[in-house]
């Protein structure tokens, strides 16, 4: 036989309990063993908000974004540029046409690019960048926040599959 023990709680806090634990089929005591060995695992508080705002995840991701363009102005910066204005003083030097420097550029090394090829493949790359963005917005905008009473929260993408596939074939083809 266990020994029983008397908690002091407020009687509206008691009923409440008591309703929780019929809805969880189980006895008072048990309810109480699991909320506590839920809260110890988890290393979660009961002070303390666990819900992140779907404001705080927009945040993030915008933050993501925000990186990643600044990566790609870095390649632009010290990749592309540098070794563009390279091979301009290089051809420069020989004191040759701009006819002749256009078709020595593209004969004389070969798996370099003209400048207007660069341009092209810049201007292509933000345009795939800024098609992404609005992407992920879009995504962004369908996504809701489910609370779970014994767990994580977790997020809910409100599309069809059908269309979460046509997305996930898109990427794959940028890639």
């Amino acid at each position: 036989m266990t020994a029983k023990s008397r908690l002091q709680v407020k009687a509206h806090t008691a009923n409440r309990f008591r309703e929780f634990s019929k809805k969880n089929n189980s006895n008072q005591s048990q309810t109480l063993d699991l909320i506590l060995d839920f809260f110890e695992k988890n290393n979660l508080s009961p002070f303390e908000s666990l819900v992140p705002s779907k404001v705080s995840l927009e945040q993030l991701i915008k933050k993501r974004i925000d990186a990643v363009i600044a990566i790609l102005k870095n390649i632009e910066k010290t990749q592309t540029k540098p070794g563009f204005l390279m091979l301009e003083l290089l051809l420069e030097g020989r004191n040759l046409p701009t006819a002749s420097i256009k078709e020595k550029n593209q004969k004389a090394v070969p798996g370099e690019q003209s400048r207007e090829q660069l341009e092209l493949e810049i201007a292509r790359l933000q345009e795939t960048l800024k098609a992404t963005q609005k992407d992920l917005e879009y995504l962004l905008q369908q996504v809701e926040i489910k609370g779970n009473a014994f767990g994580a929260d977790y997020l809910k993408l409100n599309i069809p599959r059908t269309e979460f596939e046509q997305f996930k074939i898109a990427i794959k083809r940028k890639t």
